[in-house]
């Protein structure tokens, strides 16, 4: 099996969690129900007159998610890091062949700024990318945090139908492995928040477990067929916390409570990946829009196959642990005129 593809194809999983999002509810607590108060049966005497009173469970705290439609200046900021750390093995006839171990890690600054909206979709943003670093074994230097053609460079996208256009700052057609990159981001842009309907369906208690429906999850985390079966995704309401303290906010926008979540995603090896991982963390959205300002997850992940041919066995193992961490920084900014919105060649 070519060791490249397996590499790209850890990255890709690490990459499509990036974009882990949430889901919806089951069990309250009813505040209704009067509890269960202790008497003596006849005959006995009467508990002694100094024990405390039984005090009734404090309700869970329900939460109730809001939306907020995306407007032309809306600008969020954010941060990615991505590590992955896989150790390999080729056994060729019941000998090792080969061993190695690889590490991929990623660091992202980005920021995308909405230039155009239609039907509450996005229809036209741009893109910049502050900072953007690779190490991956398939780079000059296995061991170096190179920088990637995009860093320091703004891109533009707009909707054509279904999907995004990418051009560069000339409104040129960037090159291909540039293109490629812009477009794992610009492409989510197309694409409704699947965790809104969720969060909106019906209020949700701190301490509430929420098992995501397999085809739902697979939505919220946009998992290909590549990347295995998703076995359970759940998530965890853990408590509900105020807006970190920003610029921002001193300047007078608008702030929202954050609802963190626990998370926990495990997927299993089908007929198209022998890849499975188990990763847990938590996960952060904002109560007004359904937002997600930070997801962290960290976790094993293996995959092992068996190539039977004619110069022999050869069985491919590897295990390691990826993490990842994103985080996102909603504000406004002065929406441009709309004859600046689109570089020469891209107007609409």
């Amino acid at each position: 099996m070519d060791r490249a593809r397996l590499v790209f194809g850890w990255l890709l999983i690490a990459l499509i969690l990036l974009l882990a999002r949430a889901a919806t509810a089951q069990q309250t607590y009813d505040p209704a129900v009067t509890p269960a108060t202790a008497s003596a049966p006849a005959g006995l005497s009467p508990a002694p007159a100094d024990l405390p009173p039984v005090t009734p469970p404090e309700p869970a705290q329900l939460v109730r998610f809001a939306r907020r439609a995306v407007q032309v200046g809306d600008l969020a900021q954010q941060e990615i890091a991505l590590n992955l750390d896989m150790a390999s093995r080729y056994v060729q006839s019941g000998q090792i062949a080969n061993e190695s171990r690889n590490v991929i890690r990623r660091e992202q600054r980005r920021r995308v700024e909405v230039t155009a909206v239609a039907d509450e979709r996005i229809e036209a943003a741009t893109i910049s990318f502050d900072h953007s670093r690779k190490q991956s074994p398939e780079n000059p230097d296995p061991n170096a945090l190179a920088a990637q053609p995009i860093e320091g460079k703004s891109y533009f996208a707009q909707r054509r139908q279904k999907t995004m256009l990418v051009t560069d700052a000339s409104g040129a057609i960037p090159p291909l492995e540039e293109y490629e990159l812009v477009a794992d981001v610009a492409q989510n842009l197309a694409k409704p928040n699947p965790l809104a309907p969720l969060l909106l369906e019906r209020p949700i208690a701190v301490g509430q477990k929420i098992l995501v429906p397999r085809e739902a999850a697979t939505a919220v985390l946009g998992l290909r067929d590549q990347v295995g079966t998703i076995k359970r995704f759940e998530l965890t309401l853990t408590r509900v916390e105020p807006t970190p303290v920003v610029a921002n906010a001193a300047a007078g926008q608008s702030t929202s409570e954050v609802a963190v979540f626990a998370a926990r995603i495990e997927t299993l090896p089908n007929e198209t990946t022998p890849m499975e991982f188990t990763l847990a963390g938590t996960l952060a959205v904002e109560v007004d829009s359904c937002r997600t300002v930070a997801a962290h997850f960290q976790g094993p992940v293996q995959m092992s196959t068996t190539e039977r041919t004619r110069g022999g066995i050869f069985q491919f193992s590897a295990a390691g642990d990826l993490s990842v961490s994103i985080r996102s920084h909603y504000s406004r900014v002065e929406p441009k005129p709309a004859g600046a919105r689109f570089p020469l060649g891209f107007s609409r």
